[in-house]
């Protein structure tokens, strides 16, 4: 009896010896990631075929993983929705996930025109870029179409709006971000997202591949933005905004993934596999 026991243990031990070799002999190992919840489809598809039980996948708003990356908690991909986040993190490599749109999200069937009183769900744009988006997206519609007033929303969210005429730029100082009055704010867009479906606000701005993600299409109204204004190309003016992480250039929205390891570096290989206009990214505008 012992002698079999042995030899079962020792089958044991081969058989784990394969399983590990087996993912030495592919490349794979255990990879932390994270992704802006917007992304969240894709990054789980890069999962299925990279490994499912060796991904770890973290939804973070692009700018709070920033600050967690300059932390020091540094994970082996990050998924951002925001390009211009680059210059604050220093990556191994850099995968153009391409361009998307922003678009309101409602649960009743509300037009353009009633942004300006519906419950609204903002992010926190000191945590997602969805947020400083949206507040850009807010003033824009406000000027150029009268849908909403800067004044409130600057009241509502405690943020500040300041237009330099002669190079016309707005920069929205959003440091001391907070909600009150129709304004109900999350820290990403996962948490807005809730907000909505839980009834808690009537409206959310969201990334087109966010709600393809999650079927919104087909539970809500799903409204375009103008097409100055829906982030496929820059805003019609200069937006800036300065957030806790600092000053950052509210542009197109480009999406990106970045690896800092070399089992990230393996799983934008399996990223790239992934048919991203599936989720409403685009490559090649602009």
């Amino acid at each position: 009896m012992r002698k079999i026991a042995i030899m079962a243990i020792m089958a044991i031990i081969v058989m784990l010896g394969i399983a590990v070799a087996s993912d030495i002999l592919v490349g794979r190992s255990r990879v932390v990631v994270f992704s802006a919840p917007t992304l969240a489809g894709v990054a789980e598809e890069a999962a299925a075929t990279y490994g499912a039980e060796l991904v770890d996948i973290r939804s973070v708003g692009s700018v709070l993983g920033v600050r967690i990356i300059q932390s020091g908690n540094v994970p082996d991909v990050f998924m951002s929705v925001d390009w211009e986040l680059l210059k604050f993190i220093k990556p191994r490599r850099i995968l153009d996930l391409g361009r998307f749109q922003l678009k309101i999200v409602c649960r009743q069937d509300y037009s353009l025109t009633d942004i300006g009183r519906v419950r609204l769900g903002v992010a926190n744009p000191n945590t997602a870029p969805i947020g400083y988006r949206a507040l850009a997206a807010l003033y824009w519609l406000g000027v150029r179409y009268g849908v909403a007033s800067a004044e409130e929303i600057s009241r509502g969210l405690n943020i500040t709006y300041i237009y330099d005429s002669s190079s016309r730029t707005v920069r929205i100082d959003v440091r001391g971000f907070q909600a009150s009055g129709r304004f109900v704010a999350r820290d990403d867009l996962a948490g807005v997202a809730a907000l909505l479906e839980g009834g808690a606000v009537d409206c959310i701005f969201a990334h087109s591949p966010f709600i393809i993600s999650r079927g919104y299409e087909n539970h809500f109204k799903v409204l375009d933005v103008p097409g100055d204004i829906d982030f496929t190309q820059d805003p019609p003016v200069s937006f800036t905004a300065e957030t806790q992480t600092g000053l950052i250039e509210v542009k197109a929205f480009r999406a990106f993934a970045a690896s800092f390891t070399q089992s990230g570096d393996e799983f934008l290989k399996a990223l790239e596999g992934v048919p991203l206009t599936r989720y409403g990214l685009l490559k090649g505008l602009g």
